[in-house]
């Protein structure tokens, strides 16, 4: 650390004032260690040093230091190869934000330096309000940044939403790709205590691979593991959470490597391209147990922009996702995805309406077809009623004090209104179904009748 007038340096870069304080640097902690920002030659950049990552000094045991050295060697080894793979790539061409300048700082500590994106916007910023468009925007300019960045041989390692930062510009969200601390290149795949990788995004064969049995994996490890957790950042960005799995399993990589469950939520079940495949379609696949049966960071593009002939009945049949269409709204339930692909036995279930009224459709995976109400659906664990907000005053006093909200969602009603009928006291029920007119059907009902069904209590 050095000293002009009242501005404070760090290794030849003007450090932030933010960072400064009573002529001292502070450093602020990230995953696995600590960040300022600095200027030089009229440029930002992100300033980083590696908390676990030491250089031998000659006040440490010789022990000690023989250790720090075999560390310290083998990643100057390895960033050495990396920026060879990746010369040429540009955080604003490419927007590959890659390591323009390491070195070892007066405290022996490992540190990088890389461009430093503006105007970022904040990690809790809300992407699953997105549109449709906007967020099949976003996900493909982040798989054409992957794509670029496996075409130089290099997995990151390390993909989450915290390493791919985005930018908002003229109604645009435009991401770039950080963080490459712990990647590395296809023919160079680290030892499994070196692999890297952050909790619920890691693929199946990275999470086995840091098992001690499994070191002789290395041919698992492959481009395919960033698909992988691209999948989940894709989950996380437009639902904000991960992928529904068995909660014995913690993690969509567990879950698929234990054969259990993942539920892509069904707000990705919308079409993207002109040949059968949707968003949910593409995540399942991503998730594919076998990185060899992933698909590639051009095909996860292809079928993004619908840009290339997929066969669609032998790319999606690797998990065999289950199409479910939105209930009814009169029915007022919730299908229950994870246990229905748990069962492992639907293909499909459609709403269709005939005569009677309004079922579902459901198609086994063996062929077996029924029409079936929401009772049956209910009945047998695949959905479930949701809670509504019902729009009520309170009942009449000679009638009771309340009325059972649980109840009244059960029956589909999603308003009570007390009625005076020439001095006789009655309720008006407005129900979820809608009539022939498209508006909900509203209907008078005596007290007894309320009574009768629960509704007052």
């Amino acid at each position: 650390m050095h000293f002009f007038g009242d501005k404070v340096y760090y290794n030849g870069y003007e450090v932030d004032p933010k960072f400064v304080e009573g002529g001292n640097i502070i450093w602020m902690s990230t995953s696995n260690g600590e960040f300022i920002i600095g200027t030089k030659l009229g440029r930002k950049y992100f300033i980083k040093r590696d908390m676990h990552i030491r250089y031998p000094s000659s006040e440490l045991p010789d022990a000690v230091n023989k250790i720090y050295k075999a560390t310290s060697d083998a990643i100057m080894k390895k960033q050495k190869s990396l920026r060879g793979s990746m010369a040429g790539l540009d955080w604003e061409k490419d927007h590959i934000v890659v390591e323009e300048d390491n070195f070892k700082d007066d405290e022996n500590r490992f540190v990088t330096v890389s461009a430093y994106i503006s105007d970022t916007l904040p990690q809790t910023y809300d992407y699953s309000s997105l549109s449709r468009e906007e967020f099949l925007q976003l996900a493909t300019d982040a798989t054409k940044i992957l794509c670029n960045l496996h075409a130089h041989n290099v997995i990151h390692g390390d993909l989450k939403e915290k390493n791919i930062v985005v930018v908002r510009k003229g109604g645009k969200f435009i991401p770039y790709l950080i963080d490459f601390d712990t990647s590395y290149l296809s023919s160079a795949i680290p030892d499994g205590e070196n692999i890297g990788g952050s909790d619920g995004y890691q693929s199946p064969e990275v999470m086995i691979y840091g098992e001690e049995d499994n070191y002789d994996n290395k041919n698992r490890i492959k481009t395919a593991t960033d698909i992988f957790s691209l999948g989940v950042v894709f989950h996380r960005w437009w639902t904000g959470a991960f992928p529904q799995v068995d909660p014995e399993c913690g993690s969509a990589g567990a879950a698929v490597y234990l054969d259990k469950f993942v539920a892509v939520d069904s707000k990705f079940n919308v079409a993207i391209g002109s040949r059968g495949q949707t968003l949910q379609s593409l995540l399942y696949w991503m998730f594919a147990k076998d990185p060899n049966d992933r698909p590639t960071a051009q095909q996860v593009l292809d079928v993004l922009t619908d840009s290339a002939e997929v066969a669609v009945d032998k790319v999606y049949s690797i998990h065999a996702a289950i199409q479910i269409d939105e209930p009814w709204e009169e029915d007022n339930i919730e299908f229950d995805e994870a246990r229905i692909i748990d069962e492992d036995a639907v293909k499909s279930i459609k709403r269709i309406a005939d005569s009677r009224g309004h079922k579902y459709h459901i198609t086994l995976k063996d062929g077996t077809e029924y029409n079936k109400g929401y009772e049956f659906l209910i009945a047998i664990g695949y959905a479930h009623k949701r809670s509504v907000e019902v729009d009520f005053d309170t009942p009449w006093p000679e009638h009771g004090t309340t009325y059972d909200g649980e109840k009244m969602a059960l029956l589909g009603m999603c308003g009570v209104e007390r009625l005076d009928k020439k001095g006789q006291h009655g309720y008006k029920v407005t129900y979820l179904a809608k009539g022939a007119d498209g508006k909900n059907i509203v209907r008078e009902v005596a007290a007894n009748n309320l009574r009768i069904m629960g509704v007052v209590k």
